[in-house]
């Protein structure tokens, strides 16, 4: 392994909130160390010309040209999607990231997609790359006016991909570039939250001079992964500064990821959030480099837009076994396979031995969501595994739920037939069974409870998802039985990002707080941090209205946690229908 003190000409150590120049940084002189006996790559991390160059992937895999137009001006943009993208989008519209590879000046974006290997592993990791052309005056890093805007290309470019498959318009996006490529993935990582980027590896490249030395109040504010790859003597300090702020770092290792020698600045509460410089003395483009990029950074982070005071949080990728859920395909009507992710907790065998039975709680995903992205940002199995349910993810067909009022709605009675699976397979307390949702999901729970009140303790429909309020009139609809509710949108909602819109979170904020549960007076109010809480207790059953400052139409944080040990673990339906609180 080589050490850390290779990285040329200086080595970065940690200086807490203070240390040497304005960034935090401090630099001391790297011991000496011989020349390499012929140098392989330029400062900007090309291949020198004469020097073995790296071998492009082993199958050219076709690229689409797409062009559209920005500002009056057709630009295009070569792209790849993997041959079964619209199967991984309908199984996991969340995990189907973008990333954007930028070529550098001289190069082509065709050959960038051929020597960096970008399409290749895009087939293989489920994800799509994009590669735009720049003009042939080179990439406009510098946002000058009088040239064509690359800045907003990009942005749409990467919009343009998000809505041609179907995946949801907050998704995660990747930027990456060597040379003035860099420069502008750097331009784009600090100035352009419109193109949702999450992380940003950079070769050889720093931004443009006039942007690092921008008032930090007058940029965008932003967490962001970053790594940059130092082939010359400059190790990038302001960049790297302006990325240790940005963070919020308060933590520094120097060990290799893979064979290259790397100084990370992190939050130790939260590692994804860092700053990498590494030592790269090999061509950028080629297969092996980004393959390390996306399994060591690309592939394990990714952004949730639940802070629009800071571009949303950074938090690490997880899989449906990180989280320890089981994934069941099963036909529970004939010919009708469906899918859904369960949660049971460690302690359930001991439980059951002791002839306790356990609560149930559904958690329904948002439109062009899944099971899995549900569980990622809902994060409701934490909370099992510490209170003792079980926790169910369903999955939509084709990433949708069906909302409508019908009596015949499919969904409902796939949930009804979920819900007999799993009292076939687990114990369960009938009289503790919940429902949550996102969005879309919120609709659905929405439109289940409705119609079966009496199968709950107490819902969440939590955040923002509503049936027309047309639908609160159809016969199927009760009213008779008391339910305990708790409803929330975020700030920053606009109404036409929700099922419902305006009317229908009227409607169903009047349904379940006055119609079927009979509060009339005044109600408390709760302040917990960015939440604001309407209690409305003096009816037939509670009803929440929760707003939570500096966020849209997104999960809260937390919102599980706070929902569980504030309303729903305090009920129960008793057999005859009757509600107890515990």
């Amino acid at each position: 392994m080589k050490k850390f003190t290779m990285l040329a000409a200086a080595s970065v150590v940690a200086a807490g909130c203070g240390g040497g120049g304005s960034n935090g940084y401090a630099f001391i002189p790297a011991p000496a160390a011989p020349p390499p006996a012929q140098a392989t790559v330029t400062d900007d991390c090309a291949a020198v010309p004469g020097a073995a160059a790296a071998a492009p992937s082993s199958a050219a895999l076709p690229l689409v040209l797409q062009t559209i137009k920005v500002n009056g001006e057709d630009r295009q943009y070569y792209e790849y999607a993997p041959r079964d993208v619209a199967a991984l989008r309908d199984q996991d519209a969340r995990g189907v990231e973008v990333v954007v590879s930028l070529h550098r000046a001289g190069q082509s974006a065709e050959d960038n997609a051929r020597l960096t290997g970008w399409p290749t592993l895009a087939e293989e990791k489920g994800f799509v790359a994009i590669f735009p052309v720049a003009k042939p005056t080179g990439w406009n890093t510098a946002k000058d006016t009088a040239r064509s805007d690359d800045h907003a290309f990009i942005v749409a470019a990467a919009a343009a991909v998000r809505t041609r498959y179907g995946l949801p318009s907050t998704m995660s996006t990747f930027l990456t570039g060597a040379g003035s490529g860099g420069v502008m993935a750097q331009e784009l990582a600090m100035r352009e939250l419109g193109v949702m980027a999450t992380g940003v590896a950079s070769f050889g490249a720093a931004a443009e001079p006039a942007t690092l030395n921008l008032p930090a109040e007058s940029l965008p504010r932003t967490a962001m992964a970053v790594w940059q790859f130092q082939c010359g003597a400059d190790p990038f300090a302001k960049q790297t500064g302006f990325w240790r702020q940005a963070n919020a770092t308060d933590a520094q290792n120097q060990q290799a990821v893979g064979d290259l020698p790397t100084v990370t600045d992190f939050v130790k509460d939260n590692p994804v959030q860092q700053v990498r410089l590494s030592r790269l003395d090999r061509p950028a483009e080629s297969p092996a480099i980004s393959r390390l990029v996306w399994e060591e950074l690309f592939g394990k982070v990714v952004r949730f837009p639940d802070n629009k005071s800071y571009n949303g949080t950074l938090h690490a990728e997880k899989s449906i076994a990180d989280m320890g859920l089981t994934e069941t395909i099963k036909s529970l009507r004939p010919g009708e396979p469906r899918r859904w992710l369960t949660y049971v907790p460690p302690q359930y065998q001991k439980l059951v031995a002791e002839g306790k039975k356990l609560p149930l709680l559904f958690s329904f995903h948002g439109r062009n969501g899944s099971a899995r992205f549900q569980a990622e940002i809902s994060e409701w199995h934490d909370v099992a595994r510490d209170e003792g349910f079980i926790v169910v993810y369903p999955h939509g067909l084709k990433a949708t739920w069906t909302t409508s009022i019908d009596a015949d709605n499919p969904d409902v009675q796939f949930f009804l037939d979920l819900l007999e699976e799993m009292k076939r397979t687990y114990q369960i307390d009938d009289g503790r069974v919940f429902l949550n949702g996102s969005s879309q999901g919120t609709a659905l729970t929405n439109r289940i409870a409705v119609q079966y009140p009496q199968l709950f303790a107490a819902i969440a429909p939590c955040y923002s998802g509503h049936l027309s309020a047309a639908s609160y009139a159809n016969p199927i609809v009760r009213t008779d039985i008391a339910l305990p509710v708790w409803q929330c949108r975020g700030e920053q909602e606009l109404p036409s990002e929700f099922p419902g819109g305006t009317a229908g979170e009227t409607a169903a904020r009047t349904f379940w707080r006055e119609t079927v549960n009979q509060n009339f007076s005044s109600p408390a109010i709760a302040i917990d941090g960015r939440h604001t809480t309407e209690i409305w207790n003096s009816g037939r059953a509670e009803y929440r209205w929760q707003i939570t400052s500096d966020i849209g139409h997104a999960w809260h944080p937390g919102q599980a946690r706070k929902m569980w040990d504030e309303m729903l673990k305090r009920y129960r339906r008793n057999p005859d229908g009757s509600l107890q609180r515990l």
